[in-house]
């Protein structure tokens, strides 16, 4: 336990970059207990390098955390966690080749390692009460994500003619909105606390599923009517293991809509997209 230290240095680090700015911020806003199985001194205990968890537990932290198995973040966090069990890392040598210096790393890589840096600084996260309130309904949902996506005051008439809302639906929506902390209201028009922000995603907890659902199913009926702008399909068998790591390669993929975003872009002549990017197992059906 001599390097536990150093397991509560990486852990915090990587809460930290995922957009929580306090072990107590993170702990309720993925459910606490109920998804990770402890208390919030007991993790706490473990940023403060005071003991470890049991490895199913990180895997809990890890899932929590919203990274990948394959990430480099995961990574940073198994290595420091074994190094913490056996007292150095000789061993983890072994297993895994030295990093490339910086100057060494491909364009393409050094590229994407920049864009998650510029990403990580932008991001920010919700509470649990917030979300709940961001998907209560379709007109507060939407309302949110156009005000998000929108820099400076806009008004009830124009959200009204980009959403097709009538504006007693959206004067409600907003009000909600304000209370919760999501917005500022002023008379008739609004504009979004989180503008230029990147909103992280909900953590895949059981503590989050009723919150998922309700966003999914709010996401897919709004779609069915708008307008598709790109797609691209293939069929593919891999397995397990390959399938873990192109999910990975896809996040990264979406996630760099987030630097080509600009929410000061005229209005007139920009539009709000939203990319959904899935992966359905066709063959064999469960």
């Amino acid at each position: 336990m001599n390097n536990s230290k150093a397991f509560g240095t990486a852990l915090s680090k990587v809460r930290k970059d995922k957009g929580f700015t306090s072990a107590h911020q993170f702990f309720k806003g993925v459910g606490g207990s109920k998804s990770l199985g402890l208390s919030f001194m007991s993790y706490w205990d473990m940023e403060r390098g005071k003991k470890l968890p049991k490895s199913w537990r990180l895997r809990a932290i890890i899932d929590a955390l919203g990274i990948g198995q394959h990430s480099s973040e995961a990574q940073e966090l198994v290595r420091a966690y074994f190094k913490a069990l056996s007292g150095s890392d000789e061993l983890l040598d072994v297993l895994s080749a030295p990093k490339s210096a910086g100057a060494d790393l491909p364009s393409s890589e050094l590229a994407e390692a920049a864009a998650h840096r510029a990403i990580t600084q932008l991001s920010v996260n919700l509470t649990m009460d917030q979300w709940k309130l961001r998907c209560r309904d379709m007109v507060t949902h939407i309302c949110q994500a156009f005000l998000s996506e929108t820099a400076g005051w806009v008004t009830v008439k124009e959200l009204s003619e980009a959403t097709k809302f009538k504006p007693e639906e959206i004067k409600k929506a907003l009000k909600a909105l304000a209370s919760g902390g999501l917005i500022e209201l002023s008379k008739d028009k609004a504009r979004g606390k989180f503008t230029g922000k990147i909103i992280q995603l909900l953590p895949m907890t059981p503590a989050t599923a009723g919150i998922r659902a309700a966003l999914y199913k709010n996401w897919n009926t709004w779609i069915e009517d708008c307008k598709r702008v790109a797609q691209r399909r293939v069929t593919v068998r891999m397995s397990k293991a390959s399938l873990d790591q192109y999910r990975q390669h896809l996040a990264k993929a979406v996630n760099l809509a987030n630097i080509y975003g600009n929410a000061e872009e005229n209005r007139k002549d920009s539009a709000i997209y939203f990319v959904d990017a899935t992966i359905f197992q066709i063959l064999p059906k469960d």
